[in-house]
């Protein structure tokens, strides 16, 4: 302090080994009584003045603005408090006065923090200078606190109140390739691409050749068998490892099958479809009338029989599905045509439904993840259930009654209750038709737009926390080293202001400051009560918010009673007014008559001050 006092006397030219001048000093509300003796001890005992004054800031502020004996209310939005003083006659009641503890400072360190939570990663060290600036530039008071937040929420008024702060990077060098270097590029991935076509071409040919010669070889072999005696074949069968002729007959279709799918399939022509049913000539031959042989392949007939009946079955389930669905397609588009906005309006229903079921499936999973919850408990209550009335024991006495659980098809409920798993099928059906209800909206209602569409809405990139992240636009780049740099300030432009209205946001266990005047304002009589609501003054750097003035006139006139006339004011510089008043308190009377001399320092004691209604009340 010392150090500050020689560089004020030097600028103002005081060369003499004492300070042969009065001085006013400012000092906060309720300033303690040992600041004020130290400050006093070095003023008289170190430069030697002949007398010092001693006032409130913020009074002395409403002193240059206001002036008079003029009821009113100060409001000091100061550097790390804002304290509310009523004015009475020209004179601060300090025994009715509060304090808040969030200003300036802390603004700045709530800033600080709400970024550093909101980019973690962020590459460079965010400083509490760089936090400051924001608050000074881009922090305003909002007039509706909750209403601004849905408009934040809402996509298209949202980057009405994004502000994108770049900081300093360093671009990195990307080397750019000469066209002819592309052109190489290019053409060595298509050699690339064209070997790989050319081996996995002889692959293929190889392996069709392989089963080109086993199908000669198994083919001799079955040829033999008109020339070799029965059992000489036989043995030569058993060598190859056949167990029988039958065994070589089902390998010399099943590599003839493959050879002709290969073949097809180099000719791209689909041999998906059934070429002729199987034979069933023994399947109505009585057992009694066949031999080992024949009943061998009646069994075989019989299972080809019901494999391809199968099928049959299934191929035409799907024809008439397909019908259906035609007919439902044709039923859809009629209904279409004939009320446009209507069948719109049902698909967009249906779709929401779908939607719905879909999210509540999510919903419950999460929760039976939780153990506390209420469904993970109905779960575990469930099992519990279970284990005593359903339990089994591990071995059955004879002649116990025999367990007929599952035998009524309630029983298997409980499964479906204790599951925690979702329903994969149901979850792929929704899907299905929140699909193909998006697609008709895309192709017939023009309101409908891709951005619009489940898929679109559920990425992560159109969520919430990534647009207050990573704003609207320009379209976050994760390749981008700017963007990387960048910090995107919106909600946290009317969130560091509202602290002073809603103090719970920082944890202050404190009211807000309209809270705070009102409860000031009631302890005078109504006169008073009408006379200081008139005349509410703001003064402090921290009370520069834009905003705050015309929220303070609306919050106040909603608190008054009807018809009472509120007038909430700023002054004209709240940085500087409160030297401004000091220096028009010091140019006065009231500076002689309030000042302490020297000698009443030397009698009283540094902490001793004068009262006025501009500065503390003295209390030995």
């Amino acid at each position: 302090m010392e150090n500050i006092f020689d560089y004020i006397f030097a600028i103002f030219g005081v060369s003499t080994s004492n300070v042969d001048h009065p001085i006013v000093i400012t000092e906060p509300p309720s300033n303690p009584h040992y600041n004020r003796n130290l400050m006093s001890e070095l003023l008289f005992e170190c430069y030697g003045i002949p007398s010092l004054a001693y006032g409130i800031d913020s009074l002395f502020s409403y002193y240059q603005n206001v002036g008079g004996n003029d009821d009113g209310l100060v409001v000091s939005a100061g550097h790390s408090t804002t304290h509310i003083i009523p004015m009475v006659q020209g004179k601060g009641i300090l025994s009715r006065s509060k304090r808040m503890s969030y200003g300036g400072t802390q603004s700045t360190d709530y800033m600080l923090k709400l970024m550093q939570l909101k980019y973690p990663t962020f590459p460079t060290k965010m400083t509490s200078s760089q936090a400051q600036q924001l608050v000074h530039d881009h922090v305003y008071v909002s007039a509706n606190y909750q209403q601004t937040l849905k408009e934040i929420e809402n996509r298209d008024s949202f980057p009405t109140f994004d502000r994108l702060i770049q900081f300093p990077f360093v671009a990195p060098v990307i080397e750019e390739k000469s066209e002819e270097e592309l052109r190489l590029q290019a053409a060595k991935k298509e050699e690339a691409s064209r070997r790989l076509r050319e081996a996995a071409a002889k692959t293929r040919l190889e392996k069709l050749m392989t089963r080109e010669r086993e199908l000669e070889a198994f083919t001799n072999l079955k040829s033999a068998k008109t020339v070799l005696k029965k059992a000489v074949w036989l043995a030569q069968l058993k060598e190859t490892g056949f167990t029988d002729e039958a065994d070589l007959d089902d390998t010399i279709k099943q590599v003839e099958a493959a050879i002709q799918k290969a073949r097809n399939k180099e000719l791209g022509i689909d041999d998906s479809e059934e070429k002729e049913p199987p034979a069933t000539n023994l399947i109505d031959i009585p057992d009694d009338q066949l031999d080992e042989n024949d009943k061998k392949e009646k069994r075989k007939q019989r299972l080809l029989k019901a494999s391809y009946d199968a099928r049959q079955r299934a191929k035409q389930a799907k024809e008439e599905a397909k019908a259906q669905e035609a007919e439902e397609a044709r039923l859809e588009e009629a209904a279409r045509l004939r009320d446009p906005a209507k069948w719109a309006a049902g698909v967009k229903d249906k779709r929401h439904k779908a939607i719905d079921r879909i999210k509540k499936r999510k919903r419950l999973a999460a929760e039976l993840s939780d153990r506390k919850s209420r469904a993970s408990q109905l779960r575990m209550r469930s099992i519990a259930n279970l284990a005593d009335d359903n339990g089994s024991p591990k071995r059955r006495r004879k002649g116990q009654e025999e367990d007929t659980f599952g035998a009524d098809d309630s029983d298997w409920m409980i499964y479906r209750e204790i599951s925690r798993d979702d329903d994969d099928e149901e979850e792929e059906e929704d899907l299905a038709l929140v699909n193909h209800y998006e697609s008709l909206l895309l192709q017939h209602d023009p309101t409908f737009l891709p951005e619009h569409s489940f898929e679109a809405t559920s990425s992560p990139t159109n969520t919430l926390m990534h647009q207050l992240t990573y704003g609207v636009y320009p379209l976050f780049d994760p390749n981008d080293a700017a963007q990387h740099h960048q910090m995107h300030l919106n909600v946290e432009r009317v969130r560091v202001s509202e602290v002073l209205f809603q103090p719970s946001i920082v944890g202050l266990d404190q009211a807000g400051l309209i809270e705070t005047m009102d409860d000031i304002v009631k302890t005078f009589d109504v006169n008073a009560r009408s006379a200081i609501q008139q005349n509410v003054f703001l003064t402090g750097g921290f009370a520069q918010l834009p905003g705050l003035t015309e929220r303070m006139q609306t919050n106040i006139q909603t608190i008054s009673p009807v018809g009472s006339s509120v007038r909430v004011r700023l002054a004209q510089d709240p940085v500087l007014d409160a030297w401004r008043g000091a220096a028009k308190f010091a140019l006065s009377s009231m500076l002689a008559k309030f000042a302490v001399t020297k000698a009443q320092y030397q009698e009283f004691g540094g902490e001793y001050i004068k009262e006025h209604g501009y500065g503390n009340v003295f209390r030995p």
